[in-house]
């Protein structure tokens, strides 16, 4: 028996895809047609040695990175207007590739094109690569014919939201780095240094002031009970991932992310600034206005300020307009509803729409700007804190030794 790969169709015309075993590829087409299935290809399955082997897990480990999807979205978007077939500009593109992993996705879709699916729904298969706003902004350019345009926009979009990414972790670098050093002192500290202070002091028999007491307290319990405090990290984290899956879970921490300081301000011009180049790309696609709206809030990343945009959505299907629902909303600000509305009364929504995403970006840059000088003094009082206990901890034994000393 050899093992074979298949793509094939469904009686309803939709393509699947899998392994079966069989003698050879007329009895494996057999097989699928008693499935009801009729074959697209049969290919069998090449042996993988213990080389190959690693590769492939190499491969599959890899990570596609946001910058390869802006690349691209712009280079497929450059040859479908320079007149050239789907087909054969994914095929040009899977050779430019570096990131073997993506390579092989885009191969993959090229073939499911070529079993006759659309580009949107052979990207839908591979949706843990490609992200929502890709697929649907494709799904709306195949209907309206502008599929180039449509991923020109995209790749901008992507691009705004990689840029202010970067911005973010260079603001955000020092502050985390200074973190993780003040947890590497404590634990360097509690482990290695206490004890060697605790023995000269219990050599002398005299009590120990509170701060040194908690010192050793906490060196007893890192030493003895390490596997606790690895469980403790280990289960939260888990808990915490857990959480995040559920659906009430991932809204109240969403709805955290917009309310804490200094990043709730932040986070929240960063998803205005996504809904307004969005909202402006979808419109300026030749997609309607509502199904613009529940795209818009699928991939806005936010499942707080998602239920606000279907809101606007359900509000706009009963014959409002946006401005007014936008008012209605406490996460607009009045700027950005009086652009809205000055678009809506002159016909050039999408393009307002577009400068209100200039806006917040112009506000994201300079909030980035100025979140370090913000969390410069929780990192200041943070390290005060850590050694002044440490110097409490050291110190006031040792004026009470030498007290005893002089008496």
């Amino acid at each position: 028996m050899t093992s074979f790969n298949y793509r094939a169709r469904d009686r309803a015309g939709v393509l699947t895809a899998g392994k079966l075993e069989a003698e050879n590829q007329r009895a494996a087409a057999v097989q699928l047609a008693r499935q009801g299935l009729s074959p697209v290809a049969i290919e069998p399955t090449e042996s993988v040695g213990a080389g190959e082997g690693l590769e492939e897990f190499l491969i599959s480990i890899q990570k596609i990175r946001s910058q390869d999807m802006v690349v691209f979205c712009r280079q497929l978007a450059s040859t479908l207007e320079a007149g050239v077939p789907l087909i054969n500009s994914l095929d040009a593109l899977s050779e430019q590739i570096s990131n073997r992993k993506f390579q092989n996705v885009i191969i993959e879709v090229k073939r499911e094109i070529e079993g006759g699916a659309a580009f949107s729904d052979a990207l839908v298969r591979y949706d843990k690569v490609f992200p929502a706003l890709l697929i649907n902004m494709v799904r709306g350019g195949e209907k309206a014919g502008i599929l180039p345009q449509v991923l020109d926009r995209v790749s901008t979009i992507m691009e705004k939201d990689l840029e202010t990414s970067d911005k973010i972790k260079g603001a955000t670098r020092y502050p985390i780095i200074v973190v993780f050093v003040l947890i590497a002192a404590f634990i360097i500290l509690t482990v290695f240094v206490i004890p060697r202070f605790v023995s000269f002091f219990a050599s002398f028999k005299a009590e120990l002031p509170l701060p040194t007491r908690m010192l050793i307290g906490a060196n007893y319990f890192m030493v003895h009970y390490w596997y606790w405090c690895v469980s403790v990290v280990v289960g939260g984290y888990y808990a915490f991932i857990r959480t995040l899956a559920t659906e009430r879970g991932r809204y109240a921490w969403d709805g955290l992310m917009l309310r804490l300081p200094p990043f709730g301000p932040l986070f929240t011009k960063i998803y205005l600034s996504r809904f307004g180049r969005m909202l402006s790309a979808m419109l300026g696609s030749g997609i309607p206005v509502l199904e613009a709206l529940a795209v818009t809030a699928a991939t806005i990343e936010n499942k707080v300020l998602g239920g606000v945009v279907l809101g606007l959505r359900d509000g706009v299907a009963t014959g409002r307009g946006l401005a007014e629902l936008m008012k209605e909303s406490k996460y607009f600000p009045p700027i950005s509803v009086s652009m809205v509305a000055i678009g809506e009364k002159a016909g050039t929504l999408e393009a307002m729409l577009n400068k209100l995403a200039d806006y917040f970006d112009r506000e994201i840059d300079y909030t980035v700007n100025n979140l370090t000088p913000l969390i410069e003094p929780l990192m200041i009082f943070g390290l005060a804190g850590v050694l002044m206990v440490f110097a409490l901890g050291i110190l006031l034994p040792m004026w009470e030794l030498i007290r005893v000393f002089k008496t």
